[in-house]
């Protein structure tokens, strides 16, 4: 790809990863970071806590890594990616965290820009696709400067945008294994370490980086992180952009207030950076009720900056709104050509709580089926139904896809064996993650039958009758103890 021709988010990071020698990249699927990981020819992994872990054994190894996961994702991950701080690695480690801003294909709108607060790893937060390009290359640099991960935070709406091609360098092989030396020191004497070494040497990369720039052309100035500094590139208001959102470079952000009024921060999805001034008087955003939660558009930046930002600060409007619903967005419920859509109208009438997944099952909540009640994340339907269950030993029933299970829910479905719950758990078994793309995924069955008693059917041959669905559903609830139906069928969109 030469200089001059436009580029995605997507290119962005597949230019990156081969500059920068990766010779691993683990993923879990899930937008925004879905196209961009297949780009990558990423593997999939069963979770983001194995896909990171997958990649520090990786590092430890000598080989360069990176993991793609969504918002979402970077829950699960957390554990070891907090202590892979002062762990430490061998050779770097990106973590590609997208962000899915509204949110579109997820159910919570989340900042992952926060995981550099509860790590203390450093976030980069780039502005448009070749700032992508070049925070990957520096990513990698500095993480085997500091021995440690860092996150770069990209969004969906950065994944979406294209600018022309930066100019491409390469990072030589680095190959460097994990040193054992770490060990010499206790959990806190490695606390220590990394507070008196790589920290520093974060924050000095946050001062220096090329990604800053900045602007003085007013007494009201502009301080912008990720995409939201294109937003503000024409604005009549001096502009300072930080390519670190974690940690800030603060010596650039106090000499910025000191030459400025007042001071707008242009972020999203949330008050990250505001969240960090906003004992300064000078300082508005989100929190002083001058910019909405959420992704911002110039509007919304005009707006703010032709408030009279020397009164008090404003509040956040207390009225009623209209909430957006998912009949007025076109949300759709259980494809019209889905094999299991019998099972799913079974469900609706044996009346109980059922606890569905964050894959196809989700879209059960809707009409006409409103066959699932809840849903609080991939993998979590066989432990919330555990919890459905009680103490009265009324059954619990749980539906989840292939993937989650995989993902998740063998562990929760082990505790509710282990601690005697009475559930029924349903898989959905059509041998893709059909919500991510179709990627294929494992097949636990016999893992499952080692577990549980189990009943197979075969959808759609056994599901033209839903009667004689809910009587298989009802007679399996009938008999005490966990129990499984594992059903069977095939997505039309499967490319398996």
């Amino acid at each position: 790809m030469s200089q001059g021709k436009c580029v995605s988010g997507k290119d962005a990071s597949v230019m990156a990863a081969a500059d920068a020698c990766v010779q691993t990249i683990t993923c879990v699927p899930g937008y925004p970071v879905t196209e961009v990981a297949e780009a990558l020819g990423a593997e999939i992994s069963v979770n983001e806590k194995v896909a990171l872990e997958i990649a520090l054994g990786s590092s430890a190894a000598g080989r360069r890594s990176m993991v793609l996961v969504k918002q979402l994702g970077m829950n699960l991950l957390a554990d070891p990616l907090v202590i892979s701080a002062t762990h430490t690695i061998g050779s770097g480690i990106v973590a590609l965290a997208g962000d899915d801003l509204g949110p579109r294909g997820s159910q919570a709108q989340m900042d992952s820009r926060y995981f550099g607060l509860i790590s203390d790893l450093p976030v980069m937060d780039p502005a448009d696709p070749s700032a992508l390009y070049h925070s990957i290359l520096e990513a990698y640099v500095l993480s085997e400067k500091i021995k440690a991960p860092v996150i770069v935070r990209a969004t969906s709406r950065l994944f979406g945008i294209s600018v022309s091609s930066p100019e491409r360098r390469a990072l030589p092989p680095h190959g460097i294994k994990f040193d054992r030396s770490i060990w010499d020191l206790t959990a806190l004497g490695r606390g220590q370490r990394y507070q008196d070494e790589p920290v520093p040497l974060a924050e000095d990369a946050s001062e220096a980086t090329s990604l800053n720039s900045l602007r003085i052309s007013s007494k009201i100035g502009v301080i912008a992180s990720g995409c939201p500094a294109r937003l503000a590139e024409n604005l009549d208001a001096s502009l300072l952009v930080v390519g670190y959102a974690y940690p800030l470079p603060w010596r650039l952000i106090k000499n910025f207030l000191h030459l400025h009024d007042r001071v707008i921060i242009a972020e999203e999805p949330g008050p990250f950076l505001e969240g960090q001034l906003r004992a300064i008087e000078k300082v508005f955003g989100r929190l002083t009720g001058h910019l909405p939660m959420g992704p911002l558009d110039v509007r919304d930046l005009q707006r703010a900056l032709n408030m009279d930002l020397g009164r008090d600060r404003v509040s956040a409007p207390k009225h009623v709104k209209s909430y957006e619903r998912s009949a007025d967005k076109g949300h759709k419920s259980i494809c019209d050509d889905c094999p299991f859509s019998s099972l799913y109208k079974a469900l609706g009438k044996i009346g109980t709580i059922v606890a569905g997944d964050a894959g196809c099952s989700i879209r059960a909540v809707r009409e006409p089926y409103s066959s699932v009640d809840l849903v609080y994340g991939l993998g979590s339907s066989p432990s919330v139904a555990s919890g459905l269950a009680g103490d009265d030993r009324e059954k619990g029933i749980a539906v989840v896809g292939d993937y989650g299970f995989a993902h998740s829910g063998l562990q929760g479905l082990i505790n509710a064996i282990w601690k005697g719950r009475d559930i029924l758990m349903i898989l959905i078994q059509n041998g893709v993650a059909a919500q991510t793309g179709g990627q294929e995924v494992p097949d636990l069955t016999k893992v499952l039958e080692a577990l549980v008693p189990v009943r197979f059917l075969n959808f759609p041959e056994d599901g033209k009758d839903t009667k004689d669905v809910e009587k298989s559903l009802r007679d399996v609830m009938a008999v005490k103890g966990s129990s499984a139906i594992v059903a069977r069928g095939k997505c039309p969109r499967s490319r398996y």
